[in-house]
């Protein structure tokens, strides 16, 4: 596997000062053989990579194994209600999707004004919140 950037590594430094290089499964808190998972994969949020709200620690079993979020829909679902509740001003991908269709149909639909100003907003106070990496 290669070496990750520069800009990834201070991402990861970061979690692990957050994570206190422990799995954050609930109950686990091993710190033996321990990665970094991304919460939105990086195949479909590549600008997202590094961004500390997005990187959750977890050990081998339990990044890997059954109860991993890679073959549990269960746990997938966790991380992404964990990430929401840990960072309220994290936009998920999806939602900054929306935002730019919203900005493509705003002069069309004037009904969409209203989502469009909330995911700005939204945008906005993540931008100011996030964790600069």
């Amino acid at each position: 596997m290669a070496k990750p950037s520069p800009r990834i590594q201070d991402a990861y430094k970061k979690v692990d000062e957050r994570d206190g290089g422990v799995c954050l499964h609930p109950g686990c808190g091993s710190s033996y053989n321990t990665s970094h998972h991304h919460i939105e994969q990086r195949s479909e949020a590549k600008d997202r990579v590094s961004c500390v709200e997005n990187i959750v620690t977890l050990c081998y079993a339990h990044h890997q194994g059954n109860e991993g979020p890679h073959e549990s829909a269960y746990w997938r679902e966790h991380w992404k209600r964990w990430q929401v509740e840990t960072y309220p001003h994290y936009m998920p991908k999806a939602e900054q999707n929306e935002m730019e269709r919203l900005r493509l149909k705003r002069f069309k639909d004037p009904g969409v004004a209203e989502r469009l100003e909330g995911l700005e907003g939204k945008w906005r106070r993540w931008e100011e919140c996030r964790i600069k990496v």
